[in-house]
């Protein structure tokens, strides 16, 4: 396994502002918790332009593909930092278990979005807001070798190349 390239982000930029730099990013994902209280969770992530993306209709087991894809494209953790540092990460929606225990989906008046969408990430802003510190965490998944080290360096500096926040 490999370990991650991290750097610190020093100021640690806002989490609501950073996003905003990434709404036009293709699968933005956006997970906030400003909560002060480390029992109900004081980490929040920011990702987008996953390297792959499974999604239903069309992924027939898509719980089971990500779990190959995380063993195939193993990554050490950096410890210290929040527990969220590149993977998989989406939604598995509420009528996705209808699919799950094969039951009858009720008809007419479903919204067309898929019942799962998850991405495989290889970059994360991650926050630790009781530290008031914030990380860049580079990957470079899914190369292996040297491509991996090139591209966990490219990929490093999302958040310098994102376009700035719509006025």
């Amino acid at each position: 396994m490999t370990l991650p390239l991290v750097e610190e982000l020093v100021p640690a930029p806002d989490p609501v502002e950073a996003c905003a730099r990434f709404l036009g990013a293709p699968y933005l994902c956006f997970l906030d918790s400003t909560a002060a209280d480390p029992r109900l969770g004081h980490h929040s992530f920011l990702s987008a332009d996953p390297v792959t993306v499974l999604r239903t209709p069309g992924e027939p087991d898509p719980i089971g593909t990500a779990r190959a894809l995380l063993a195939s494209h193993g990554v050490d953790p950096v410890p210290g930092l929040p527990p969220f540092q590149g993977g998989i990460a989406g939604y598995l929606g509420y009528d996705w278990g209808a699919e799950l225990e094969r039951v009858a989906r009720p008809t007419g008046g479903t919204l067309a979005i898929p019942d799962v969408v998850l991405g495989l990430y290889d970059w994360v802003i991650a926050w630790d807001h009781l530290l008031e510190t914030a990380w860049i965490v580079s990957t470079g998944l899914p190369e292996t070798g040297p491509r991996r080290k090139r591209r966990r360096r490219r990929r490093k500096s999302p958040l310098a190349s994102a376009p700035p926040p719509a006025e």
